[in-house]
């Protein structure tokens, strides 16, 4: 970046870099290595230090950091959406798969967790509210020197049976499922508090839970 003069960037980082702390998480929070439960925050949060380092010794350096909490959903018109190969990571993928019977049935990781069904809750954003994030994250830095952390979330957390059945009724497809032991590194739950984006970038999620399933269900459906 030094090397052609680009002193702006967009970094996709994710909302476990906060690990185990309160909720909702916000940006004022302790974040990085020492408190992740996985690698690949663990990834995440090294790569924040050194954006953080870089625009301290670099006063022309700007950076938005943009904590995604959990993107899934498709473009409306089924043009555009997620379609992994092998087998998916995510949940909204893999819901997808075995709604298309690609796969047998979703394997659900624990549900002893305290919380209101005993699996674990995550904050889902629509990935077209997330794209649109992108172009505020850009402008701001366009006024505003330095490093900037905002969360990318909607501020409400569903369970993994809750996005089992959103999906069953708004796709008309079934979902089968099996419970499964939990997963190292995997917490309970945790959501945004979008408050910051929503004061400094300007942004806040418009499109609710119906709409992500809604979109994937549609992308899936005109892409078998």
């Amino acid at each position: 970046m030094d090397k052609y003069g680009c002193k702006k960037i967009v970094f996709s980082s994710t909302a476990t870099v906060y690990g185990e702390q309160e909720i909702p998480f916000k940006e004022t929070q302790p974040a990085g290595a020492e408190h992740t439960t996985n690698p690949y925050a663990t990834s995440k949060a090294i790569i924040e230090k050194i954006l953080q380092d870089k625009a301290i010794s670099d006063k022309e350096f700007r950076c938005s950091i943009l904590r995604y909490f959990n993107p899934i959903g498709a473009h409306s018109s089924g043009l555009i959406g997620e379609n992994p190969n092998g087998i998916p990571n995510n949940l909204m993928p893999y819901i997808g798969k075995v709604a298309m019977k690609e796969l047998k049935e979703l394997s659900v990781f624990g549900n002893d967790y305290p919380t209101r069904d005993g699996t674990g809750v995550r904050d889902y954003i629509h990935v077209v509210d997330l794209a649109e994030a992108h172009l505020k994250a850009l402008e701001y830095i366009e006024e505003k020197s330095g490093c900037h952390i905002h969360n990318i979330g909607t501020g409400n957390g569903y369970s993994v049976l809750e996005m089992v059945g959103a999906f069953e009724k708004e796709s008309g497809l079934e979902v089968p499922y099996k419970i499964a032991p939990r997963r190292a590194g995997d917490i309970a739950e945790y959501y945004a508090d979008p408050t910051k984006a929503k004061k400094e970038l300007g942004w806040e999620a418009s499109k609710n839970l119906s709409d992500m399933c809604k979109d994937t269900a549609k992308f899936l459906q005109m892409n078998k």
